[in-house]
């Protein structure tokens, strides 16, 4: 062996080319690994929807008891013996047995109506009395045409008088057809023949029923509702039937049934929060009960309660309406008639404005 091949360095090994296999091992690697984050990512934000939607349905069985238990503490009130009946000029009304100290009694139910505290809710509810909606049974020829000219924007004419006429004919138990109206015989020649009722109506939307009223007069599409000349005009014949509480509202009512125009009917906001005791019970009152979990503000580990905030931010919240009808008898107090489970705020709100039409 010779000097030089003892001493020569070694040539370096070839560099050994990846099997293919390794490559196609390395990418369903990563492919099971990504698929896996997402299954993960899946999972996580499924159980995340699982978990808002059981807080959700908690908190709507919460507020459903609580409105159940805003019923019962209205049932006191509802129950007592000899009650007289208190309203003011929007319709907030109070049931108060004695009449000696009735505004302190008055304060103190609204401090127990506001908000009841159960567990982390709270319970309130409230009585509504409507004191300015017209009843169309009671409302004679030209109070029909006062009406259809405050509502509808309807001058004196054919067309009015056959709107007033049909309505009538409709209401009266004879079948004698006025001047501008319709009959039996009349209705039963329609492309779409019905008969006429000859009695009296049992809600304001059946006026629909009668030949030449639309729902554009009816809801005052196309009529919208204006403050003029110390009135409310326009708005279609609903929401004069319904019942418009501001002195607006009740100014027009007066000369719809009086065909008086109203002199000064500044609103005086202090006049309108005075109560007085209502003479006669009205057969219907409305109850709103309802139940609500306050918001917790900022900085606070617990809700805030309608007594520490201005304004309340609810969690969540529940609304129960109930109609009331007065009992038979000289001592008989106002009986749960119908429930609407839970009622829109925008139902609530829409009674709140205008009041609630005593036949639903």
């Amino acid at each position: 062996m010779g000097r030089d091949s003892l001493f020569s360095t070694p040539s370096p090994p070839h560099p050994r080319t990846p099997s293919p296999k390794e490559g196609s091992a390395l990418i369903i690697v990563l492919a099971v690994a990504v698929v896996l984050a997402l299954l993960v990512a899946n999972f996580g934000a499924d159980m995340n929807a699982e978990l808002k939607a059981a807080g959700s349905n908690y908190e709507e069985a919460v507020n459903a008891q609580l409105c159940r238990s805003a019923l019962a503490l209205a049932r006191l009130e509802l129950g007592q013996d000899n009650a007289q009946l208190y309203a003011n000029g929007y319709g907030d009304a109070y049931l108060i047995s004695g009449t000696e100290d009735y505004e302190s009694a008055i304060e103190e139910l609204q401090e127990y109506r506001s908000g009841y505290e159960l567990g982390r809710g709270m319970a309130a509810y409230q009585l509504v009395y409507k004191p300015s909606a017209l009843d169309p049974n009671d409302l004679d020829q030209e109070s029909w045409h006062r009406l259809f000219e405050v509502a509808c924007d309807m001058d004196e004419g054919t067309d009015r008088s056959e709107r007033v006429d049909g309505i009538l004919d409709w209401i009266d138990s004879d079948s004698n057809t006025r001047a501008n109206g319709m009959e039996e015989d009349d209705y039963q020649a329609l492309d779409r023949p019905r008969h006429a009722k000859n009695g009296s109506l049992d809600s304001p939307e059946e006026l629909m029923l009668v030949y030449g009223i639309t729902p554009e007069l009816f809801y005052g599409r196309g009529y919208p509702a204006r403050m003029e000349d110390d009135m409310v005009w326009g708005g279609g014949l609903q929401r004069f039937l319904i019942g418009d509480n501001s002195p607006e509202g009740e100014a027009s009512a007066q000369y719809i049934l009086q065909g008086t125009y109203p002199e000064d009917v500044t609103a005086d906001e202090d006049e309108e929060l005075d109560y007085e005791q209502v003479n006669t019970l009205p057969e219907t009152l409305y109850l709103i009960a309802q139940g609500y979990i306050p918001e917790a503000q900022d900085g606070e580990d617990e809700p805030a309660l309608m007594e520490e905030a201005e304004e309340t931010a609810y969690l969540s919240r529940r609304f129960l309406l109930v109609e009331l009808k007065l009992g038979e008898g000289n001592n008989a107090g106002y009986e749960l008639e119908d429930m609407v489970e839970n009622a829109s705020a925008e139902m609530i709100d829409r009674i709140l404005t205008y009041g609630v039409p005593e036949q639903e």
